[in-house]
Parts: structure tokens; C-alpha cells; sequence
């Protein structure tokens, strides 16, 4: 079967009369049979991200913060030093990971977070 997975993004700013509107949308085959979505709470030391029986990297991930005050970060080692993502309270992000390593940091206090992903 192919065209299993569907993914779109979008960003749309207006102000003083300038204006950005773009959207990206995208179908992938999945070859493999895995996807997850579950809950993780993320303390403020880095801990890997789970990501369920998905081995190897995922094609997307989909992650949301479900905090209402604390931001979390993100990045591919425990030190968060290979890349770093910052997520603030209540927004969501969606990539591609380049490795299944993937680790989270709250900032002040523990942070709730949905992980989905799909296998590649």
C-alpha cells in the first residue's frame, strides 16, 4: 500500500502590514507497520523520548507540550548539546527525526508531553 502517512505544517503572521501565509503538506509510504501515541512526563533532567516498538528513527514525530506554563526542550544527546529545540508551553512540533535518540528536558518543573510517530 503506499501513501499511508499524511503530514502538513503551517505558518501565518500578520502585522503591520506584512504578511506570511505558508503551508507544506506531504504523503509518505510506510514500509514498516509501527505507530505510537502516548503521554510521557518529562522531568528537568534529559530523558530519552519513547517512542514504543519503532525501531531505528521514526519518519515523523509529532510532539506537544501539554504543560499551560513550563517550556521543554529537545535535542539528540542527554546534554542537549547535538541540537537544540525549545517548546514552549502548549505548542506542538512536527520532524523528522535523523536518529531514534531523541531527549527532552522540562525547564522548572515536571511537563506532560504527547508523543505520536509513525515507523518509516
Amino acid at each position: 500500500m503506499a501513501n499511508e502517512v499524511t503530514f502538513s505544517c503551517s505558518l501565518k503572521a500578520v502585522k503591520n502590514g506584512a504578511i506570511i501565509n505558508q503551508s507544506s503538506n506531504m504523503v509518505a509510504d510506510m514500509t514498516g507497520n509501527d505507530m505510537m501515541q502516548n503521554t510521557q512526563n518529562i522531568g528537568t533532567t534529559a530523558e530519552l523520548v519513547v517512542f514504543g516498538d519503532i525501531t531505528g528513527a521514526p519518519q515523523q514525530v509529532m510532539i506537544k507540550n501539554l504543560d499551560a506554563t513550563n517550556f521543554i526542550e529537545l535535542g539528540g544527546d542527554s546534554g542537549l548539546t547535538v541540537f537544540k529545540i525549545k517548546l514552549p508551553a502548549g505548542l506542538s512540533c512536527l520532524f523528522t527525526p535523523s536518529s531514534a535518540t531523541l531527549y527532552a528536558k522540562a525547564n522548572t518543573a515536571s511537563v506532560l508531553i504527547m508523543v505520536a510517530a509513525v515507523e518509516v
